[in-house]
């Protein structure tokens, strides 16, 4: 199989293109059986000690670099970009799990994508880096096209959003299955913030940590930008959110300004991202919905796993400002039987969402992949995983 790399230069802005060339009737015959992935990539790094309230990243001074690496693991198979400093191993880490004893969504995310690929669906990837660095790395054969917008250059977030907007309109209008995940290290205290504003309910702290110190840390965040806000503003606004960057981070602007601006007669796109987004597309259907202009389609859907759910969490309140069109829909696959405790510990609520895999999950169901299918498929990529990262410790140390 050929491939091809471009770089291309559209109002400004360069993206990244890598094309794997395949015959012209694998792509085109049936835009049904074409799977869009797209992935918002971003990184609250206004917040400080910001490895101190999120699980979802390397530790200190490399929060940053977890979307960027994440997307490049997806589409490659691999880290191409490297963290700056390295985190002291543990018996985990060294067999490339996370520290809390599960495995990245990155790795599951891009097994199902692939399985896609062997039942027939042509598969193209687009990654959106607000802020971060932008992915590298010769995508896999299985990935027909790739292409990477934005960057590091926090400037360069107006033209990656209007890239967002003018990929997933193309992807409606072609027919293609298009899912909008994210990749936002930090995210859900905004998405908490905006959540509480908008209920006026004191909703616990949504995110990737189960650790009580970490927990306080972000409550605590949590209450002083809500009185900070308070100070400023009685009520929800998203305008007054979002000039402010201690209120919101770049995820939200691009979904609030999206759904802002979708067209009415074009089908919308899955959204794959649980909490994260939620609050901005809540938002901006309040208001289109009180400027009674640029209706929005009658329909819609969040996809994510049931974790978001778990442990008691009463999220009917936040559900129930959603319009009665929409729908939020959870996996129902199991992980209890499987053989590895790195999916077993999803049950646990340990590991709750990330990289659009709820959303990958809901998909597969919906094309009558079996449980007992999903499972198989997740778990040779764990075995495959951890033979990897095992056996690179074991040449590095040699």
């Amino acid at each position: 199989m050929k491939s091809s790399l471009g770089v291309k230069n559209s109002n400004g802005s360069a993206s990244i293109e890598y094309v794997n060339e395949q015959s012209t009737s694998s792509v085109t015959s049936d835009n049904r059986k074409v799977i869009v992935f797209n992935i918002l990539n971003a990184a609250a790094t206004q917040l400080e000690e910001l490895h101190g309230i999120s699980d979802a990243g390397a530790g200190k001074n490399l929060m940053h670099l977890t979307p960027t690496r994440d997307s490049e693991f997806i589409s490659t198979g691999a880290h191409q970009t490297p963290l700056t400093t390295l985190p002291n191993p543990t018996q985990l880490t060294l067999q490339g799990l996370l520290a809390n004893g599960g495995i990245s969504p990155a790795v599951l995310t891009r097994s199902l994508l692939a399985y896609f690929n062997s039942l027939g669906y042509v598969i193209k990837f687009r990654s959106y880096n607000f802020g971060v660095l932008k992915p590298t790395g010769k995508p896999s054969d299985w990935i027909n096209c790739c292409v990477h917008y934005g960057g590091e250059n926090a400037a360069d977030s107006d033209q990656t959003r209007m890239h967002l907007q003018r990929e997933l309109q193309q992807q409606a209008i072609s027919g293609h299955i298009s899912v909008v995940a994210e990749c936002g290290v930090g995210g859900t205290t905004f998405s908490t913030l905006w959540l509480r504003l908008l209920t006026g309910l004191t909703i616990s702290p949504a995110g990737s940590t189960k650790d009580s110190n970490k927990l306080a840390k972000k409550s605590a965040i949590l209450r002083d930008l809500e009185l900070e806000y308070r100070l400023l503003q009685s009520d929800f606004n998203p305008e007054t959110l979002l000039s402010n960057p201690r209120f919101h981070d770049e995820i939200q602007a691009a979904i609030y300004t999206l759904m802002s601006h979708w067209p009415a007669n074009l089908r919308l796109p899955r959204f794959a991202g649980g909490m994260m987004f939620v609050a901005p597309l809540i938002a901006a259907l309040q208001r289109n919905d009180a400027a009674m202009t640029n209706k929005m389609p009658m329909q819609g859907n969040i996809d994510t796993t049931r974790w978001v759910c778990g442990d008691g969490v009463d999220i009917a309140p936040v559900l129930r400002l959603l319009p009665s069109s929409w729908t939020f829909r959870v996996n129902r696959t199991h992980f209890a039987k499987s053989r590895f405790s790195c999916l077993q510990v999803f049950e646990q609520g340990i590991v709750v969402e990330g990289c659009g895999f709820g959303g990958l999950l809901v998909l597969a169901e919906e094309l009558g992949i079996t449980q007992e299918n999903i499972i198989s498929v997740l778990e040779n990529a764990c075995e495959q995983h951890i033979k990897q990262s095992t056996a690179a410790q074991d040449s590095n140390a040699a």
